[in-house]
């Protein structure tokens, strides 16, 4: 049981990754509706070519927002991702340390019954 729950995405991840995704869809939406506004100005005579700067400026204006909150958010999703994962690990070589402790408490014991064994039989 337990290790289902450790395969489990958190839910922050989760949320995290959802809203990175809207946030990509927002810049994929910007970025058509940017073009179709310089589209309509192009049709009434706007020359793009003599006012580059502008078109860049309104292309950059309406979209690295978006593009830079879902990397930013998909980042952090990440990072949540890997220190859960390295709480996990770092629980595991405790359990490891705990079972590796008890192994050797039990080998030495049988170890300690086989040297009694010999004992017996050169004694006699």
């Amino acid at each position: 049981m337990k290790l289902q729950e450790r395969n489990k995405v958190s839910k922050a991840t989760q949320i995290l990754n959802t809203m990175a995704i809207v946030m990509v869809i927002f810049a994929i939406f910007n970025i058509y509706t940017s073009h179709m506004y310089i589209s309509s100005l192009i049709k009434q005579g706007f020359d793009p070519i003599k006012q580059i700067t502008e078109v860049i400026n309104y292309y950059l204006n309406s979209v690295t927002q978006y593009v830079f909150y879902g990397i930013c958010l998909a980042a952090l999703s990440y990072i949540i991702k890997k220190v859960i994962y390295l709480e996990d690990v770092e629980s595991i070589n405790k359990l490891d340390k705990d079972y590796l402790e008890k192994a050797s408490v039990v080998v030495e014991e049988e170890y300690d019954e086989i040297d009694m064994i010999l004992k017996e039989l050169d004694v006699e």
